[in-house]
């Protein structure tokens, strides 16, 4: 097992478990692989409409976005990837170990599927649209509601109060399911704002390697980037094949199993996707 039954208890009783340098060295390189893609994409995108004339090659992958983004004049761009990162990289990290195996551990079976939603998170400072509210993922995809689906989220570089880390209200997974409310402010699926005042914000500051797990019913937000550097971020999620929901077995597939003819090859799970062009979903 990758966790104690300390940490196991935890999770149960908090709704949410911090599990410190659970991702692998290969998740993370990964992860950047994917989101270096995706930026290089999204810059020459401004270079064919004449918004930058410079691609700014010389800078680091955490300032290089911020500071095409300002001179393009703060265009807005996709703020939750998702279709336009599926390929050979995601489909590596979904089923890289180091997930699969904390997976395990918080569903209680290695019978897994990975839950077709899943977002990277490229959050620039000073952008009021890409602060999540507090939310339950549920929300997004209702008929997780009774059923435990697992989200890992992690961070690309250390996060914390003033760099946009996430706060989470423990034992908030105990409560009910919220009714979809649209936050007009940011427009995302959110908790009313007039029950916020019932939440208890738990800043989880983390380090690259770290893993943040909660439950589908675990109140969670992102605070705002205050910091110079974009906040790059993934968020996985996983369910027992047992108990896999129709929203999650929609673009998601069977990752580990005793019966190895039951799991999901690649190019399987890459032909899900051939009739959606990006930016659909």
């Amino acid at each position: 097992m990758t966790l104690t039954s300390e940490q196991l208890t935890a999770y149960t009783q908090d709704g949410y478990l911090h599990a410190r340098g659970t991702v692998s060295s290969a998740a993370l390189r990964l992860a950047d692989t994917i989101l270096q893609d995706w930026c290089e994409r999204q810059i020459d995108e401004w270079l064919q409409q004449g918004l930058i004339d410079d691609a700014r090659q010389d800078l680091d992958f955490g300032h290089r976005l911020v500071q095409v983004w300002e001179t393009a004049g703060r265009p807005h761009y996709l703020r939750s990837p998702r279709r336009d990162l599926v390929g050979p990289a995601m489909y590596a990290l979904l089923v890289e170990p180091s997930l699969l195996d904390l997976a395990a551990d918080l569903l209680g079976t290695q019978e897994l599927s990975v839950h077709g939603v899943f977002n990277a998170r490229p959050k620039l400072p000073d952008q009021k649209w890409t602060e999540t509210p507090w939310h339950q993922d549920a929300q997004y995809y209702r008929d997780a509601e009774a059923v435990h689906v697992l989200s890992i989220w992690f961070p690309l570089q250390a996060v914390e109060e003033h760099n946009s880390c996430l706060q989470v209200a423990p034992n908030g997974h105990e409560g009910q399911l919220f009714a979809d409310y649209q936050d007009e402010e940011t427009g995302f699926k959110g908790i009313d704002r007039a029950e916020w005042h019932k939440l208890r914000g738990v800043s989880i500051e983390m380090e690259r390697g770290d893993a943040l797990c909660f439950t589908q019913l675990t109140p969670h937000r992102a605070l705002p980037n205050r910091g110079d550097a974009v906040r790059w971020s993934m968020d996985l999620r996983y369910e027992a094949t047992a108990t896999a929901t129709e929203s999650g077995k929609k673009f998601g597939f069977v990752a580990r199993s005793a019966d190895a003819t039951r799991v999901v090859a690649e190019r399987e799970w890459l032909a899900k996707w051939d009739e959606l062009s990006i930016r659909t979903y």
